[in-house]
């Protein structure tokens, strides 16, 4: 398994360009983040080629939804353009959300007089295309997130409906974005999500629960859960996506102890 750290939400202030060397210095390799239409992206591939440092995966679209057919060729004009960046980047991943997100997380539109069954049939149609759009060499993870505390009205927010349309499109270039933060703010058991699906997982999120916060600042058994990941026999990337509960150094270096004592040392 690679640990990847999420850019975003680190020191404040910064830009992103600026955050790459103060996260290699902590000793990761791999980056992602979300929109790319906010980032000087010749600056961000400029920095990780001096820091050796590989961007894996950021949002494939912040504009169009696939659950809104109306708005399919929005989704797939935007996600054509992060084709764009990713090659810049040399990132072969995108992230996919069934709705689009604002600034703040909020789902820009609920698409609430649309029945879920249709919701679903949408989103199958628009992924399914959306495989034939995107070059061969770039997967897609579609990320259900939960609807309790950050976005209310999201339409993804259960593994079996991910599953589902996972299996309905039936391509291996789609898998699930696995956060496992969302599913346990949700009520999910972690370690049946892990267990039942791991074939359709291509990628993983992590932060606290409650909080948002780095591993070590909330409920959820940590360790355990990463090495039933592995044990399981994952071997692709773990994205930490939280906000730092204080000091973004000190919760890398918080990350990093976990990872070298526990996971790295069992490979």
């Amino acid at each position: 398994m690679t640990p990847s750290i999420c850019l975003d939400p680190l020191y404040p202030g910064l830009l992103t360009e600026d955050k790459i060397p103060r996260v290699a210095a902590a000793g990761f390799r791999h980056v992602e983040f979300w929109s790319w239409r906010d980032k000087d992206i010749p600056a961000i591939e400029a920095a990780c080629r001096k820091h050796d440092v590989h961007v894996v995966n950021f949002s494939g679209h912040r504009m169009g939804s696939p659950v809104a057919d109306t708005t399919h060729p929005i989704l797939f004009a935007d996600a054509s353009d992060a084709v764009g960046t990713a090659r810049i980047l040399s990132c072969q991943r995108l992230m996919l959300l069934t709705n689009a997100l604002n600034p703040d997380g909020s789902v820009a539109d609920r698409f609430e007089e649309i029945p879920n069954d249709i919701k679903f049939k949408n989103t199958v149609s628009a992924l399914n295309q959306l495989i034939s759009i995107i070059p061969d060499d770039i997967t897609l993870v579609l990320e259900p997130l939960n609807t309790l505390v950050d976005h209310p009205g999201y339409y993804l927010n259960d593994i079996d409906t991910a599953s589902a349309i996972v299996r309905a499109v039936g391509s291996p270039r789609l898998n699930i974005l696995c956060d496992l933060y969302h599913f346990s703010v949700m009520g999910s058991d972690l370690k049946k999500i892990v267990t039942n699906h791991l074939p359709e997982i291509g990628y993983f999120h992590i932060a606290d629960a409650p909080g948002r916060h780095e591993p070590g600042t909330g409920s959820v058994d940590w360790i355990a859960m990463l090495r039933l990941i592995q044990d399981r026999g994952y071997t692709g990337c773990v994205g930490f996506e939280y906000f730092p509960e204080s000091d973004s150094d000190a919760s890398l270096a918080a990350i990093h102890k976990l990872w070298e004592a526990n996971i790295a040392v069992r490979r």
